[in-house]
């Protein structure tokens, strides 16, 4: 400020004072059943509670503490998933948010930097004397929590109506990389939808996008130049694909001790490959990978993630929600598992889960939170390699439905046609040939 007025006295910032908060301050905000925005490693988290007639606000439940930051080795520093703070009228909302946010700056610690999140101070205080003095600063009390259905994990992956007659699409962007290469070209294929259809892009909290406003007559002619770029829909991605996100690590990132970004993608081959071996190719699960224990891509909220722990060599975690809700995963006694030895290491996991599961749908991180990793590990440490073969599986897979054969017979001089047409709008034949047939079907 050069004193001519721009900056009008006094010069103190109206809630933080003089001074920053001590450390980052995190939020999210969702409605009952979506934790697309993984609610729980939030500081702040917000739930839009309706009224019964569907319209109007009634107000929002209040979550505190998560946080995903920790240090390897130091046990001062930890993963926390959100607590249940409690129901606020809407009328009273902001004024909680800024008595949670002077809770934080009057109380959080400003003497050690690794311990200034708030979780720590909700870790410290416990969700009932953080909440003592929220109430103290908001000047009433808050109301109990305000029961919820279950939480899902939603990506929004896949073709959605919007709710104003307008499409969006959620394409797959794994580990968020928006680049060229050979034979996939999302750059170039964001670039030409949003000059040539006027789409808005959504990022997601799954690293992948959401094109919104998209009129229902373009539906077709988006998935083209999808297909045209090399990009996928999401029923041709896999779901453990589909559930993965990684930090960018190497080479970007002064913290990494290892890879993540570019190995996800064969992490992932390779845990769907195990899974297929043993018979389990129709499971899944959210796996997560980071080149180090800072947390950025949310590992410890995972049902299986690998931490980064030194060169080519990472941290086990299990136990996380499928759903991303109210719990963090646990740290197994495994902190330096070396890049080639992924499937050694999963295989005995996978085999107790197959034998071992209460349900067909009992997902990898509820059976390892139910059982318990210190269980897991006794397992592990017992399984000879293969040993899965002569264990029987509690709930023996579904027979395979048979696939029906997706040739079709097509006149020679017709195909001939087909494949000028396609050439001339800049499509193979097979993906004219789909647009047709969709648009003959579907209207």
């Amino acid at each position: 400020d050069t004193g001519t007025g721009i900056t009008p006295a006094p010069r103190v910032e109206p809630i933080y004072g003089r001074t920053y908060l001590p450390k980052k301050f995190k939020m999210a905000v969702t409605v009952p059943g979506d934790n697309s925005v993984d609610l729980y490693i939030n500081d702040v988290g917000a739930v839009v509670i309706m009224e019964p007639d569907g319209k109007t606000v009634k107000g929002f439940n209040i979550v505190v503490g998560g946080g995903m930051g920790r240090t390897h080795r130091k046990e001062e520093t930890f993963a926390r998933a959100a607590d249940h703070l409690g129901f606020v009228k809407e009328a009273d909302f902001f004024e909680c948010l800024k008595a949670i946010i002077a809770v934080q700056r009057d109380h959080g610690n400003r003497e050690v930097r690794s311990s200034a999140r708030l979780k720590y101070l909700v870790h410290t205080l416990g969700v009932d004397g953080f909440r003592a003095l929220v109430e103290k600063y908001l000047g009433q009390k808050m109301e109990p929590w305000v029961p919820l259905p279950e939480w899902k994990y939603l990506d929004w992956m896949g073709w959605h109506e919007q709710g104003d007659g307008k499409l969006m699409l959620g394409i797959n962007v794994e580990q968020g990389r928006v680049a060229d290469s050979p034979g996939l070209r999302v750059k170039s294929c964001l670039r030409a939808l949003v000059d040539n259809y006027g789409v808005d892009l959504l990022l997601t909290p799954s690293q992948s996008i959401v094109l919104r406003n998209i009129q229902p007559a373009q539906k077709y002619d988006v998935e083209a130049v999808l297909r045209e770029h090399g990009i996928k829909l999401i029923d041709e991605v896999d779901a453990i694909t589909r559930k993965s996100i990684a930090c960018p690590a190497f080479p970007l990132c002064g913290l990494a001790m290892t890879e993540a970004e570019r190995v996800q993608p064969q992490i992932n081959a390779r845990l769907l490959a195990v899974l297929r071996m043993m018979g389990m190719g129709s499971d899944d699960f959210v796996t997560r990978t980071t080149g180090c224990p800072n947390g950025c891509a949310r590992p410890y909220m995972a049902e299986i993630a690998f931490v980064g722990s030194g060169p080519n060599a990472y941290q086990l975690w299990l136990g996380g929600s499928p759903n991303q809700a109210e719990r963090t995963a646990v740290a197994t006694s495994i902190f330096k598992m070396k890049f080639e030895d992924l499937e050694a290491t999963v295989e005995p996991i996978f085999a107790m889960w197959r034998s071992q599961r209460n349900s067909p749908t009992e997902a990898l991180g509820d059976f390892c939170h139910r059982v318990g990793v210190p269980v897991v590990e006794e397992f592990m440490a017992a399984y000879e390699p293969g040993a899965w073969k002569g264990m029987a599986p509690a709930f023996p897979p579904p027979p395979a439905v048979e696939t029906p054969t997706a040739t079709v017979g097509v006149a020679s001089d017709l195909l001939v046609k087909i494949e000028e047409e396609a050439s001339a709008r800049g499509l193979d034949a097979p993906s004219l040939l789909d647009m047709i047939v969709r648009e003959a079907l579907e209207g």
